[in-house]
């Protein structure tokens, strides 16, 4: 494990598309954002029907704080919820020594084989490593349901 993980400070491949990841990521969350703050404008615009200026601007502010809320809050809600879930599968069907060596064994592929994969398809190793995890969890959720129902 050890060997593993200095391994995977040491490839450039895999670092860049780290970086590349979490750039991407930040830059979904950062355009969410400006489209969050937008749809507030465009609700807060209402205000501007209203004749006193320092009442239309008290309501400017508080329809774009509400609306803005709502859209961070429920977004934020909805992604503990998924959290949660996919917790809750990975104790239900996946907490045990098997995952736990696909998990390292998959690391282990991308990490020494980083270049040559890139080579063969242009993917991100990091997401590819997020995908397999989807993948092999949908199995084991997938082959514990049969199990479970044949008994």
């Amino acid at each position: 494990l050890t060997t593993t993980l200095f391994q995977a400070v040491q490839s450039d491949v895999l670092l860049s598309d780290c970086k590349s990841f979490f750039h991407d990521a930040a830059s979904f969350i950062q355009t969410f954002i400006g489209w969050t703050i937008d749809a507030g404008q465009s609700v807060a615009q209402i205000s501007t029907k209203i004749p006193n200026a320092f009442i239309a601007g008290i309501i400017y502010w508080l329809l774009l704080i509400l609306v803005v809320g709502i859209y961070v809050a429920g977004t934020g809600i909805l992604a503990i919820l998924i959290e949660i879930k996919v917790i809750e599968l990975y104790k239900k069907n996946c907490w045990d020594v098997i995952t736990l060596l696909m998990i390292l064994t998959s690391a282990v592929v991308i990490i020494y084989f980083g270049e040559s994969i890139k080579k063969v398809m242009p993917i991100n190793l990091l997401f590819l490593l997020l995908f397999i995890q989807g993948i092999y969890l949908g199995i084991r959720c997938y082959l514990n349901t049969l199990y479970w129902t044949n008994r």
